[in-house]
């Protein structure tokens, strides 16, 4: 069954928002450049103003083409309509919410003639989606511009803070793909069984969130001796195929992807057979203890990302697990690598960062994901997350139907 969908009118405003504060920093037009096609971590700000996502993978450059599985948006500040242009386009057409869409087979040409044909190559331009914009299509289109010159300003911070704040129907694709993702981890976790292996387990939770309308980004799972990592293989897929797994074996597992678009991303932990030993159950407990302390910490329009952060390392210190200023080496888990406790989670994982240098303050109709691996050299390691959506007077936590004690 289809998820909520954004009115043609919330697109509208937000190319009206962004095009506002693109002029209030002295840009003449944006450029919103997406890494699409087979990926998912890279299409949230094409998306979320034209409801488009190529479906051409990624591939490399010939002479014929150029940045498949990208799409680009022409946005200019005064007047004119927005320019989509893509290398693949098969799509009813009141799906995507703007009128000029061209598909092209090599976007990097395309885009540098839009913008001669629109007055734009000689101005400023803000770029967004700096992560997936190659350096093999900037050369390229400098060498089509020829003597014209490309001006293109960092402006993905713009788009961050847009993307934060969520609307009213954001919030219900939020709270639709958080129901997804209960039903795809309870499938995942029911197949953590003696005999099963990590990749039996999560075939079972992908049947479920393909049959509901979302894919996966990626799946964090270890088992046993593999257990205190995040991942159970460093290779390709990152879940083991060939252990079975044992009665006894500390579990967890980390499932993030997109459902009709916005993501779902929380973890769960338990022991193979349900019965952990001591040090298994400190483990299991306090990697739900602390997400549940940093979450009862939020006050809306007054805590900061950073506060939240101070919240789950002092939590840590004061109950004798390793913090992020732990070496990698003495704790084997949440180290220095990955020094905070969640994100900001929409059409993508997002930033802001639960960080300690993070001074935005959290706000109402923010929805994040609070997360930590708490582990302890010969034991493994527990991770656990919750989904939230923060009110006026708190958080509510969209994932709480998902079993988080799955043990006796």
């Amino acid at each position: 069954m289809p998820g909520p969908q954004i009115s043609d009118e919330e697109f509208a405003q937000r190319r009206e928002t962004a095009k506002r504060l693109a002029k209030e920093r002295g840009l003449d037009a944006l450029l919103i450049w997406s890494r699409s096609g087979h990926t998912v971590e890279a299409y949230g700000d094409l998306y979320y103003l034209t409801n488009f996502n190529s479906l051409f993978p990624a591939v490399p450059d010939r002479k014929s083409w150029a940045s498949r599985g990208h799409g680009a948006l022409i946005l200019p500040v005064d007047g004119g309509e927005p320019v989509l242009i893509t290398d693949y386009l098969d799509d009813p057409e009141d799906r995507i919410k703007v009128k000029d869409v061209r598909a092209v087979p090599d976007i990097t040409v395309s885009t540098v003639d839009a913008l001669r044909e629109m007055d734009l190559i000689d101005r400023k331009i803000g770029l967004v989606g700096g992560m997936s914009f190659l350096m093999s299509a900037w050369r390229r289109m400098e060498e089509r511009a020829g003597n014209h010159k490309l001006d293109f300003v960092p402006a993905d911070d713009m788009f961050e803070r847009m993307r934060l704040i969520k609307s009213p129907g954001e919030i219900e694709l939020i709270r639709h793909a958080a129901g997804v993702g209960v039903k795809w981890m309870d499938a995942t976790m029911s197949a953590i069984a003696e005999g099963n292996t990590e990749g039996d387990a999560v075939g079972e939770g992908l049947k479920v969130l393909a049959a509901n309308g979302g894919t996966q980004q990626d799946i964090a799972i270890a088992s046993g001796p593999f257990a205190i990592n995040y991942m159970g293989s460093s290779g390709i897929p990152h879940w083991n195929v060939t252990r079975p797994m044992e009665t006894g074996d500390l579990v967890h597992c980390d499932q993030w992807g997109p459902v009709d678009g916005y993501y779902t991303d929380f973890a769960r932990s338990t022991v193979v057979g349900g019965k952990p030993s001591d040090g298994q159950r400190e483990l299991l407990e306090g990697s739900m203890a602390v997400i549940h302390h940093i979450i009862d910490g939020i006050k809306p329009g007054e805590t900061t990302f950073a506060d939240l952060y101070r919240r789950g390392e002092k939590w840590l210190d004061d109950n004798g697990f390793a913090n992020h200023k732990t070496s990698a080496d003495e704790s084997n888990a949440f180290s220095s690598l990955f020094p905070c406790f969640g994100h900001s989670i929409g059409l993508g994982i997002d930033g802001p960062w639960i960080m300690e240098d993070e001074d935005t303050v959290v706000e109402p109709n923010m929805t994040l994901a609070v997360e930590a691996l708490v582990g302890r050299p010969g034991v493994g390691a527990a991770n656990f997350e919750e989904n939230i959506i923060v009110h006026e007077d708190g958080a509510e936590i969209i994932t709480a139907p998902c079993e988080g004690k799955r043990w006796e």
